[in-house]
């Protein structure tokens, strides 16, 4: 019998792309809320995501509201309801900020950052070019905020009281 050697192509890939590997492996991670902010007329539920276990608060409200107000303009569109939520990730491979607001009822309107704390503060360069939308753990959140949306804003009609409802359900925990 005839024992076929593994490619010398996978071996080698293997070998070089541990990263690669790393990115495969899921590992819960820690989702933390912080008191809703309110940024060029919106008020956003912020989500600090965590890779390590022992995840400290890093970005203070003001740092958080600035990087907000660099990244999401002020608008005076009717269907823009002005609610939504905002998740700073602490991941392996970098920080990244994602900003996502109801629109028109039932949509939700979505944009990705990676942020950087630099001499001067945070600063944002955004990863609309990559075409990336959220990792998985980023994913469970919005999975998350769909359903309380769903439950509150939509079941009552859009109301400020739905909203109200909306802004004070949150998620907490392993993701």
């Amino acid at each position: 019998m005839q024992v076929a050697a593994e490619p010398k192509v996978e071996t080698e890939t293997r070998s070089c792309c541990a990263d690669a590997d790393l990115a495969f492996r899921y590992v819960p991670r820690r989702v933390k809320p912080r008191p809703v902010v309110s940024v060029n007329g919106y008020r956003l539920k912020p989500y600090e995501i965590y890779y390590a276990e022992d995840g400290k608060i890093r970005l203070q409200e003001p740092d958080l509201k600035s990087l907000i107000s660099q990244c999401l303009p002020a608008s005076d569109d009717p269907l823009n309801h002005g609610v939504g939520f905002v998740m700073v990730h602490f991941a392996r491979d970098g920080q990244y900020l994602l900003l996502s607001r109801w629109y028109g009822g039932n949509m939700l309107k979505h944009d990705l950052f990676e942020i950087k704390q630099m001499a001067d503060g945070w600063q944002s360069t955004s990863l609309k070019s990559t075409g990336i939308v959220a990792c998985v753990w980023e994913l469970q959140v919005v999975t998350f905020e769909r359903q309380a949306w769903v439950n509150t804003a939509m079941a009552e009609g859009g109301t400020e009281c739905s909203f109200d409802r909306y802004l004070n359900t949150v998620l907490e925990g392993w993701i």
